[in-house]
């Protein structure tokens, strides 16, 4: 009888066992480029088993190792440790490879259907013997930083509909692959784990689909919209009270209380945390239009010549944080058509659009116009 045949999954978990191995001759023979440098981890990190994750994915589909560490700077080595902190470009680097061998594929799909949910790191395991599914999603919201210093979540509340909004910088990098993946475990996480009828009735994406809207909605098991304002899982308001399956609030408070630990170590022991303190406080102040650097350094009880100080340590000024701040909140606010060039002059704290005009032509080379024709045209 010859070889039975492998699924996805199968080959999946053999990639994924070939690159948790540390002593095979392959890693022996690959030529090990420089470690990751001290300006790559001053940049916005993430989590590195959502890096892992994608790496391995990537791999089992056809993309060489060796394509990956060329891109990426990356090594098998780099990805063996779930929970180091590890740039977050990587991620999108990734996806445009696997995008480009594979046009017309919902590949974040086919990723989720498999990953484990340790792809959320620990995060998921408080999530999962949280009381109810609001206290489930409250939890991801709380310790979203701790996945990744730019993640931003919300939760909002109708008396209909419960909406978890979510929206990360490098969703305009890799075009929406990575938001599918997250979205599309989180939908499997509440399917396993959350008592009574699934509790989404619909799933919101930013960009448009990789492939046939049918095959989204087979998925989800309910609709699904492109080109919506956010990422963004829609649930009914009344489910946000079903229990969890394994609900457990002393092994709730266990793990909340080691959640709260790594992220007070990542706020003291990691040299580009006080960065990530920065961006944080700079999302704050964006969420009131605010961007000027006397607002931020007041957010951070700080003296403004102090910040300035602080940032000149990290190679970076304050006008280029907040420039990058107002750039993805520029771009993600391009792409939703209802707003006008004047209502996004506004939100970014701009007192005239021609102001805006200029900056957003400086950072990307081109108007807000042409920017929006090119989302239009890849759509």
């Amino acid at each position: 009888m010859g070889e039975p045949k492998r699924t996805f999954h199968d080959k999946l978990y053999r990639v994924s066992e070939k690159t948790r191995g540390l002593g095979n001759a392959e890693t022996r023979r690959m030529d090990i480029p420089p470690k990751i440098s001290l300006t790559q981890l001053q940049q916005p990190q993430m989590l590195a088993s959502l890096i892992a994750s994608t790496v391995v994915y990537a791999v089992a589909r056809g993309i060489p190792m060796e394509q990956i560490t060329a891109v990426t700077g990356l090594t098998r080595t780099d990805l063996i440790d779930p929970d180091a902190r590890l740039p977050q470009e990587v991620v999108p680097a990734v996806w445009r490879l696997l995008g480009k061998a594979y046009p017309g594929e919902a590949l974040a799909l086919e990723m989720a259907s498999a990953a484990p949910f340790s792809y959320f790191g620990p995060v998921v395991h408080a999530a999962k013997y949280a009381k109810d599914l609001r206290s489930s999603l409250q939890t991801l919201i709380r310790y979203r930083s701790l996945m990744s210093d730019q993640l931003h979540m919300a939760l909002v509340e109708t008396p209909l509909e419960a909406t978890l909004q979510m929206y990360h910088p490098m969703d305009a990098e890799d075009g929406g692959y990575a938001a599918e993946v997250g979205i599309a475990l989180g939908s499997r996480f509440g399917k396993e784990f959350i008592e009574g009828e699934h509790a989404l009735i619909r799933v919101d994406f930013s960009h448009q689909p990789f492939g046939p809207i049918q095959v989204y909605e087979d998925f989800f098991g309910t609709p699904v919209k492109f080109g919506q304002p956010w990422n963004a899982m829609v649930f009914d308001s009344e489910a946000l009270d079903q229990p969890t399956q394994q609900q457990d609030a002393h092994l709730f408070r266990y793990i909340q209380g080691h959640l709260d630990l790594v992220r007070e170590q990542l706020a003291v022991s990691s040299d580009s945390s006080e960065l990530a303190k920065i961006r944080e406080a700079i999302a704050d102040n964006a969420e009131r239009s605010e961007y000027s650097a006397e607002a931020l350094a007041q957010k951070l009880h700080l003296s403004l010549r102090a910040l300035q100080r602080l940032t000149q340590e990290y190679g970076i000024t304050i006008r280029q944080l907040l420039d990058e701040a107002r750039q993805a909140n520029a771009q993600q606010f391009l792409s939703d058509p209802r707003l006008s060039i004047e209502a996004i002059s506004f939100l970014l704290g701009y007192s005239e659009d021609r102001a805006f005009r200029r900056a957003f032509k400086r950072w990307t080379g081109q108007t807000p116009a042409q920017f929006r024709q090119t989302l239009r045209v890849r759509c």
